[in-house]
């Protein structure tokens, strides 16, 4: 039987790879209904999902939704919605997969927390570069020791300068503007690689020549007890293919030359460069794309089966979000 979902909150980007994921694999997931306080998302989405999701329904309130024989519920709204919405769905007894960042109040991600584990109900946020192939490889690269004892991570995530406005618009009530959106899903990444960092220092800025307060081009260093995290975040990209990710250890290092996206078209082969102690110069693996949304999905589903042990357990996201939030100068 495929697993039964509900999607509590249908804007944020993610959403759209996720439910087309659902519809190209039914004979193991189904989304029996949506909901979202927004008519004009709701009216977007119909638009877009009601052709690939048979018997596809929106409901008015969300516990008319919680209501329905369900096991699990994806939360994919706005940020400052979701962890009430995760809230309600843990409330009623449903595992919940949670889209970054995991709000912007970090004693009230503690408190989801505590109740999923009160429940015993998996609880997973949704960074989905963490099964991007290249973001793969360098985990295994870091955690088999072949890059010896890492001293640096570096890495940028930038968003295009086209959609300034856009961005203004939607993250601009967030302390840490767009370095809130996207930094998590790098720190993510650093953090399993170094785990917690001793020490968070922001350099949030507005560097747009337009007036404002909007943190476009943040820069966050972390501190570990043997390594520097350095991560970069503007939302006044130009350059093409700039997102990278910088690994360097005592053995050798790791670079993904261009990180892509995490829900639009990629290229078909993503590479990264690998240098191993012994090596004559850096080598080039290209690797062939994921698929990605399905992993979160399929992780999803095997954690709530008792199949597996999560890939990033609870108390790992409670690290990146304080790590995160410690960036923003929001806690």
């Amino acid at each position: 039987m495929p697993m039964k979902l509900a999607m509590l909150g249908m804007w944020h980007s993610h959403a759209n790879g996720l439910v087309r994921q659902v519809a190209a694999h039914p004979d193991a997931f189904s989304l029996v209904g949506f909901h979202d306080p927004n008519p004009k998302v709701v009216a977007d989405r119909t638009e877009q999902w009601s052709p690939l999701i048979p018997n596809f329904r929106v409901y008015d309130r969300p516990e008319e939704l919680l209501a329905l024989p369900l096991d699990g519920v994806v939360v994919d709204g706005q940020v400052d919605e979701n962890v009430r919405m995760a809230r309600l769905a843990l409330k009623r007894g449903f595992p919940v997969m949670l889209e970054k960042p995991a709000g912007h109040d970090l004693e009230e991600h503690r408190r989801l927390i505590e109740l999923a584990q009160h429940k015993h109900l998996h609880l997973q946020m949704i960074y989905l570069f963490r099964y991007m192939s290249a973001v793969l490889e360098m985990i295994k690269l870091a955690r088999s020791g072949a890059l010896g004892e890492i001293y640096l991570f570096r890495a940028r995530l930038p968003k295009d300068l086209d959609l300034y406005d856009h961005h203004v618009e939607v993250f601009g009530r967030y302390t840490g503007g767009i370095f809130f959106e996207m930094a998590g899903h790098i720190i993510d990444m650093m953090v399993a690689l170094l785990g917690r960092p001793e020490s968070v220092t922001p350099f949030m800025a507005h560097h747009h020549r337009k007036t404002g307060s909007f943190i476009d081009n943040g820069v966050a260093m972390f501190g570990f007890q043997h390594a520097w995290g350095m991560i970069e975040v503007s939302a006044l990209e130009v350059a093409p293919d700039a997102r990278r990710i910088e690994v360097y250890g005592t053995k050798g290092a790791c670079v993904i030359p261009h990180l892509g996206s995490g829900h639009l078209a990629n290229d078909a082969i993503q590479p990264i460069d690998v240098f191993r102690e012994g090596d004559d110069g850096w080598q080039r693996r290209d690797l062939p794309k994921a698929t990605l949304h399905i992993a979160d999905l399929r992780e999803f589903a095997a954690c709530v089966a008792g199949r597996k042990k999560p890939d990033y357990g609870i108390e790992h996201d409670r690290i990146v979000q304080e790590a995160l939030l410690r960036a923003c100068g929001a806690v």
